[in-house]
């Protein structure tokens, strides 16, 4: 393979390495804010108390990184951004896609064993070719899954509302001044979002943004052991 597509696909694998920390810190921050959403019982420790402006400030901190994040990873098109949009807009590139496919279908390197040690030169040689056409299988299926899936989030009312949520707020400040109410705390209605955005948005991308990380890696990440763990230290954060 030329140098320069396998430098290619080297930047790629680094790029795609920071989207997946950065979705994991988003993930992390969303599941720290469902907490805030969606459990009454631990809302109750500060009802009726000035507490309960700081809940609100953090609450709409955390729901502000989570859209931030994402909003930067998904749909970013300044080149130098590690973003979905960009890497879709690669995966697009017909000759780049081409030395992709050979690459992640490649079996040359691949070592065969059989029990005994009696397999021939042909057996071998014929494992490798089917091997080479489930992997082009594979690739295809996660291709179209990758391209498919973005476009599809990229026209979603909730892909549409977080991509547009920096213009919404891009004065923002953690308190506003007015007439009618005084001092207040911003909240996710104020930009005509919705808290259940940031929930939603990480929720959708996981399917684009693990299939790009197999198609230039060719392996799977465990995302789920990692998300689980988030909800755990969530969980534990929030009962201390």
């Amino acid at each position: 393979m030329m140098s320069v597509i396998r430098k290619r696909i080297e930047k790629n694998k680094m790029i795609i390495s920071s989207i997946v920390n950065t979705y994991f810190l988003a993930d992390q921050n969303q599941k720290l804010l469902g907490h805030l959403l969606d459990n009454p019982e631990l809302l109750s420790r500060w009802k009726d108390s000035y507490a309960m402006s700081g809940v609100n400030s953090l609450r709409f901190s955390l729901y502000m990184h989570v859209l931030s994040e994402m909003r930067a990873i998904l749909f970013d098109s300044q080149k130098r951004v590690a973003s979905v949009r960009n890497m879709v807009e690669c995966l697009n590139d017909e000759a780049f896609i081409t030395k992709l496919k050979e690459w992640f279908c490649d079996t040359s390197n691949k070592e065969i064993y059989s029990c005994d040690g009696t397999l021939s030169g042909g057996s071998i040689e014929h494992i490798r070719l089917e091997s080479a056409k489930l992997k082009a299988k594979a690739f295809d299926e996660i291709l179209d899954k990758v391209k498919t899936n973005f476009q599809n989030l990229k026209e979603s009312e909730v892909g549409i509302r977080v991509n547009n949520a920096r213009n919404k707020m891009i004065s923002h400040k953690e308190f506003s001044s007015t007439k009618e109410t005084g001092r207040k705390v911003f909240d996710a209605s104020d930009f005509g979002l919705v808290y259940s955005d940031a929930r939603d948005i990480v929720e959708q991308s996981h399917d684009i943004i693990f299939p790009i990380y197999s198609l230039f890696t060719k392996s799977h990440f465990d995302s789920v052991y990692s998300m689980k763990h988030h909800e755990l230290v969530a969980t534990e954060f929030w009962s201390k």
